[in-house]
């Protein structure tokens, strides 16, 4: 496994669909769906390569175990297309600040869901328990 691959976001072959996707007339809903169909490419190009995610060290128990892969969020995507040329640093700002904007007025979670209130969070038990 190549270095930085346990911790890569965007694929080589990730970043292409990218630039060929974007349109900056593109809806938030229509990024938000590409963002879910690129982690799904993630997941199958870590799996078909054998890439395990990284080891991570819990700061409350000190237990050592893989991490989680997040998803592809709508933030990933805005910095890839800015680092990778297809918009510029004023471009990115503006629209980084309407996704803001949007994610609050609508109360969404970075990949453009619904957020789950912490209401919703108690009732389903996650606790602050390490590991359970």
């Amino acid at each position: 496994m190549p270095a930085g691959d346990a911790q890569r976001v965007w694929f080589p072959e990730m970043l292409e669909e990218l630039k060929a996707s974007w349109s900056k007339t593109m809806s938030w809903d229509d990024l938000a769906d590409f963002c879910a169909r690129m982690t799904e490419t993630r997941k199958q190009i870590r799996y078909e390569r054998g890439i395990r995610p990284p080891k991570t060290r819990c700061s409350r128990c000190g237990k050592v175990s893989r991490s989680d892969i997040s998803g592809v969020s709508i933030r990933s995507a805005l910095f890839a297309l800015k680092n990778n040329g297809v918009i510029t640093d004023d471009e990115f700002k503006e629209i980084d600040k309407s996704w803001m904007k949007h994610k609050k007025k609508n109360d969404l979670d970075a990949h453009g869901q619904k957020s789950i209130s912490a209401q919703d969070e108690g009732a389903r038990g996650t606790g602050t328990n390490c590991h359970e």
